[in-house]
């Protein structure tokens, strides 16, 4: 009985290194996920924000509808406000849809390079509600940030180490 015991000194050890890699993989792997939708939340109250004030300006620019460069600028600067970013970092896709057929786009350099993808607002045209034969616009803002990954490089995976979140919101004008 005495060698059996001996034999196994250290054992617990042993059992309690791999349960303790294994709880802390779990606790990187949910501050990880917990992170990402804490990101995802931001970007959604902000493009949400920004295409409400896009539906508003016409209200107060006096019936302008189409998007022009002061628009553009005016958004992005607000963008890197909301994210707590700089307005060149912003990555960020305005559209404007009018009558179902004319639309009005913009990307930032930021959105191009980080290949953010999102179904454009051509593609909901049908969204656009029609009364007494008007036709509202659509507007379409879609902000994407991205992130690095704590739980891949945790395991060392370094190739992978970032991912891209987008959110877009659509509402429609006024």
């Amino acid at each position: 009985m005495m060698k059996i015991r001996s034999r196994q000194k250290g054992v617990f050890a042993i059992e309690l290194f791999f349960v303790l890699i294994a709880l802390i993989s779990i606790f990187y792997f949910m501050t990880d996920i917990s992170d990402k939708l804490l990101a995802r939340a931001q970007l959604d109250r902000g493009s949400f924000a920004l295409a409400n004030i896009l539906k508003e300006r016409s209200r107060y620019y006096d019936e302008r509808l189409p998007l022009n460069a002061s628009d553009e600028t005016d958004m992005q600067t607000l963008a890197s406000r909301l994210l707590d970013t700089t307005p060149g970092s912003v990555a960020i896709k305005i559209e404007a849809l009018h009558n179902k057929t004319t639309l009005n786009a913009f990307e930032s350099n930021e959105y191009k390079n980080l290949g953010c993808e999102a179904a454009g607002l051509d593609t909901k045209s049908e969204l656009a509600p029609v009364e007494n034969g008007v036709i509202f616009s659509l507007y379409q803002v879609t902000l994407c940030q991205q992130e690095n990954s704590w739980f891949t490089q945790l395991w060392g995976n370094s190739g992978a180490s970032t991912m891209t979140i987008t959110s877009s919101s659509v509402v429609v004008g006024r």
